[in-house]
């Protein structure tokens, strides 16, 4: 039979591979908002100084206008995407969801390494706080789990990557 100690230690390993997704996480949203927005500064910028320059000439070629109207639906496709997406405030959620985990580990450490016994309400305590966590927190991809370290931990029935926690 598993002791509280045994349970709070499974509970930090959680705890610090689900931080270390939230920060993945945000990194990738982070990463994929420059990959959006640079390019649609760019062909905004280009779009708007370039219409401007063919509209003051009759003789603009019908490639040149084809070109500037091809790149300016392309760049109100990636404001839109950008908008739709949302990539700034979920990287920030994602950010805040890890901090919270970090808050929570260090808060495990310290009981595992200071308190020799642990309470049950302590105890109780403890499990309500991560569980009001995970339900607050958005959700992360099975493959940022994996490269976070959830390697032995079986997140779907049909998961043949990893076999289920055993208990002893």
């Amino acid at each position: 039979m598993q002791t509280r100690k045994d349970v709070l230690k499974e509970w930090y390993k959680r705890v610090a591979v689900t931080q270390a997704a939230h920060y993945y996480s945000a990194d990738s949203l982070n990463n994929r908002k420059y990959w959006l927005g640079v390019p649609t500064v760019i062909l905004t910028t280009l779009v708007g100084t370039s219409v401007f320059a063919t509209v003051s000439q009759e003789n603009t070629e019908a490639w040149v206008k084809i070109c500037l109207g091809l790149a300016s639906v392309i760049a109100a496709l990636l404001a839109s995407l950008q908008t739709f997406l949302g990539d700034s405030e979920r990287s920030e959620k994602h950010r805040i969801a890890g901090a919270k985990y970090g808050a929570l580990g260090r808060e495990l450490e310290f009981i595992l390494t200071i308190e020799q016994d642990i309470g049950e309400v302590r105890f109780d305590n403890l499990r309500v706080k991560l569980d009001e966590l995970a339900l607050e927190s958005p959700n992360n991809q099975l493959k940022i789990y994996r490269m976070a370290g959830a390697k032995d931990i079986k997140v779907l029935p049909n998961d043949k990557e990893a076999s289920p926690p055993q208990l002893a």
